[in-house]
């Protein structure tokens, strides 16, 4: 079966810490299936960091919606880019 690939680019409003807002990403996308590939985090300024994700999950009609609403949920994500999306396998 295919996979989807999708590359997700998230602001952190500094209330949380990255790691503690990846745990739980981890936790939430395993209900759909779907699991954290790779992540970095970069400054921007002013105490702002972005975190880059790359998420896998099974093929499925309306997979990127779902992984959106899952982010926009977390407490310490102030923004959800969904940057590029790609089908593997």
């Amino acid at each position: 079966m295919a996979e989807i690939v999708s590359f997700y680019r998230l602001l952190l409003d500094g209330s949380v810490p990255a790691e503690k807002v990846i745990q739980e990403i981890g936790d939430k996308l395993k209900e759909i299936s779907g699991k954290i590939e790779d992540h970095k985090e970069e400054p921007i300024g002013f105490g702002i960091n972005a975190l880059k994700l790359m998420i896998v999950t099974p093929e499925e009609d309306g997979i990127t919606d779902k992984i959106a609403n899952i982010l926009e949920s977390l407490q310490g994500v102030s923004n959800v880019e969904l940057e590029m999306v790609s089908r593997r396998g």
